[in-house]
Formats: structure tokens, C-alpha cells, sequence
């Protein structure tokens, strides 16, 4: 596993939060779905454990009615 992988994600999910709080729509919906990315990426590359996905996938789950994924 690497750390900085878990680094990386959690630095891009900060940003999210906080572009969220300042109200920066535009920006905090290019980081949501960056940070999806970067998980599913290291995750198949098992750069993050299973334990650590599930745990940033729980977080990000209660923003997933804001930005629906789409089809």
C-alpha cells in the first residue's frame, strides 16, 4: 500500500470539503469527482487497501445526491 496514494486522496477530498464550504460549486464538483477517480485508480492498483477505500467511499457517499453519477 502506498501512503502517498492515501495522501493524495485525502488531500483532494480536504479541497473538496472546502470548496464545498466556500460555496465554490464548480470547483468542489471537479474535486468530488477527481477524488472518485483517483480512489477507483489506486484501488485497482491495489495502492490503497480495501479498508482505506471503503472508508473515503463512506465519506463521499453522503455528497452522492449532489452530484448523482451519471449514466
Amino acid at each position: 500500500m502506498s501512503d502517498d496514494a492515501k495522501l493524495l486522496i485525502e488531500k483532494e477530498f480536504m479541497q473538496f470539503e472546502l470548496n464545498l464550504q466556500n460555496n465554490y460549486k464548480d470547483l468542489a464538483k471537479d474535486c468530488y469527482d477527481k477524488t472518485l477517480d483517483m480512489m477507483e485508480s489506486f484501488h485497482e492498483q491495489g495502492e490503497i487497501s480495501e479498508w482505506f477505500y471503503k472508508r473515503m467511499r463512506k465519506k463521499l457517499k453522503k455528497y452522492d445526491d449532489l452530484y448523482p453519477v451519471e449514466q
